[in-house]
């Protein structure tokens, strides 16, 4: 059987194709792909600014389907089953997939990243990687699972208290999921900082106490020196690295989200006179059921971010409209209704 797929081979727009679908192993599902996310990682892996990443394949970690068909030993789910995917593969048996850590496993691979992923119409998938959804939660919001459940992730590292005050460095779509997580864990003071008004404007409605756009102000003058229990860094530039330091308190906790394309050098004296705990964030297998409960009861509402959609046919203008940008643009969903 083969599916059709939008293939990276290099370039800055993918191609339209074929691809043979692999035969279903005893516990492996088949799902139509209902929608897909495009994330910024996909725009860098090809823009070649990662090292792990080699074409010809079809990209994408962000999605959501309907289960078609089924592996004779399949007993979680069944055929039309509406799903979110969880793109990380272990090997089930060392101790790092035995402790729910399957992403640091030495084997691990991850569906649109080093294997080919969810840009695909049909894919082939095992049971332990599919999340139900309740019909309350659509297949476009559901796309986001994978990118709220790195951020929930990181929540659950940073052990944010009730009361206490974070910042955020950074406006992207995670920046703006942190916004929200930490209000509803309880933070007394929500800062975001960015760049782009729509963005900051949704960080508001998420329930941010303040935003602060750095193209006008200067952030340390406009948080008047203030000093913050928790700063999640969510950019990945040197800078922005570096500047999460001058904004965490004394004993305060620094979440290192964004990835960096080079090494970045930081003040490691600073870093133990002030007992500063620095936590870095990639996955987190464990929360998907979390997530999905998350939407279920309206904690999180996808909607406002999604600023573009595309059909299928038309993912390599999905691709285009993402490497555009602009002020208005948050996310952009590609749907596959037929």
């Amino acid at each position: 059987m083969e599916t059709r797929a939008w293939v990276w081979n290099g370039a800055l727009v993918p191609e339209l194709t074929s691809l043979p679908l692999p035969e279903l192993r005893e516990f492996d599902v088949l799902v139509k792909i209902r929608a897909i996310g495009i994330c910024a990682t996909d725009l860098h892996i090809m823009e070649r600014k990662v090292s792990f990443a080699e074409p010809p394949y079809a990209l994408g970690h962000e999605a959501a389907g309907e289960v078609v068909k089924l592996g004779a030993g399949v007993t979680r789910v069944g055929i039309g089953d509406r799903c979110t995917l969880d793109p990380s593969i272990g090997c089930g048996r060392c101790s790092a997939c035995l402790t729910g850590n399957k992403h640091q496993c030495a084997q691990n691979r991850e569906y649109g990243l080093n294997r080919s992923g969810f840009w695909q119409e049909y894919v082939v998938i095992s049971e332990n990687n599919v999340y139900l959804l309740p019909e309350s939660v659509g297949y476009d919001a559901a796309s986001q699972c994978e990118t709220i459940h790195v951020c929930l992730g990181g929540m659950d590292k940073i052990q944010l208290r009730a009361g206490e005050r974070a910042i955020i460095v950074g406006d992207g779509p995670t920046g703006l999921f942190f916004a929200r997580l930490c209000k509803l864990q309880g933070a007394s003071q929500v800062t975001v900082a960015g760049s782009r008004r729509k963005r900051l404007e949704l960080a508001r409605a998420y329930g941010a106490d303040e935003v602060v756009n750095i193209r006008e102000r200067d952030l340390l003058s406009a948080v008047e020196a203030q000093s913050y229990d928790v700063v999640i860094e969510a950019v990945g530039k040197a800078e922005t690295i570096q500047l999460a330091q001058k904004l965490v308190a004394n004993r305060g906790r620094i979440l290192l989200f964004g990835l960096p394309e080079h090494k970045v050098e930081i003040d490691v004296m600073d870093l133990i006179l002030r007992e500063i705990t620095c936590i870095g964030s990639a996955n987190a297998p464990q929360v998907w059921s979390r997530v999905v409960d998350l939407l279920a009861a309206k904690r999180i509402n996808v909607e406002p971010m999604i600023t573009d959609r595309y059909p299928y046919e038309q993912l390599d203008q999905a691709i285009a409209c993402a490497f555009a940008g602009g002020q208005e643009r948050i996310k952009v969903v590609v749907e596959n209704n037929e």
